[in-house]
């Protein structure tokens, strides 16, 4: 079930999100070959055929993939699944730390033209907060784990309010586990919204 429309609690940026499409991949593809991104995606296939076949219509995984829209133009890409779901690929080493059934896991990356704005966070906060935890009751956090070394994704996740349950490793390098707790999200009282933010969720 996708999340109604709803007006942001706090100062962000006008960011709203719809699932990917096929026309998306295009632009996927584009960000997926960017040498900054090439770096920490572990050596996966970026070509052409790999991109349609992992994030177009039949792509089979158990993840929702979504595309961030920046007034209206794409800005990123952020995808959400079930910890469990995902043990052999992405989350196996998370389970001494948390129970990966109720754990949503996320991963994320923002177009070139539009880092360093701080719109990594801003897009990471707003994701979990509007759409992770209104659409999926049964998970109480969500989590990701980013390489140690790339220092600009565990620290986006912490700006967003995610806290670090531990660095792990991994055969690619040390992984920061980052989380955020659901009943931690929803006991922070909610702030004003500037005139010029419209946060919301597109539901298809």
């Amino acid at each position: 079930m996708m999340p109604a429309r709803r007006r942001p609690t706090m100062d962000t940026p006008a960011i709203t999100f719809r699932p990917l499409l096929e026309d998306d991949l295009p632009t996927m593809h584009l960000w997926l070959n960017d040498p900054a991104v090439v770096e920490w995606w572990e050596g996966d296939d970026v070509t052409w055929p790999a991109v349609v076949s992992d994030y177009g219509p039949g792509h089979g995984d158990p993840v929702e993939h979504w595309i961030a829209d920046l007034e209206g133009e794409p800005m990123g890409w952020i995808q959400c699944y079930t910890a469990a779901d995902l043990l052999e690929e992405e989350t196996w080493y998370w389970r001494d730390h948390l129970d990966v059934e109720s754990t949503a896991g996320i991963d994320y990356l923002v177009g070139k033209e539009h880092r360093g704005r701080g719109l990594g966070s801003a897009m990471i906060r707003a994701f979990v907060r509007d759409v992770v935890f209104p659409s999926h009751p049964e998970w109480a956090r969500a989590a990701a784990g980013p390489f140690q070394a790339n220092v600009g994704s565990w620290k986006a996740l912490e700006k967003a309010g995610f806290t670090q349950r531990a660095v792990l490793e991994d055969e690619e390098g040390d992984c920061v586990l980052m989380v955020m707790e659901r009943v931690d999200l929803e006991a922070e009282p909610e702030r004003p919204a500037s005139r010029s933010v419209d946060n919301r969720v597109t539901a298809p």
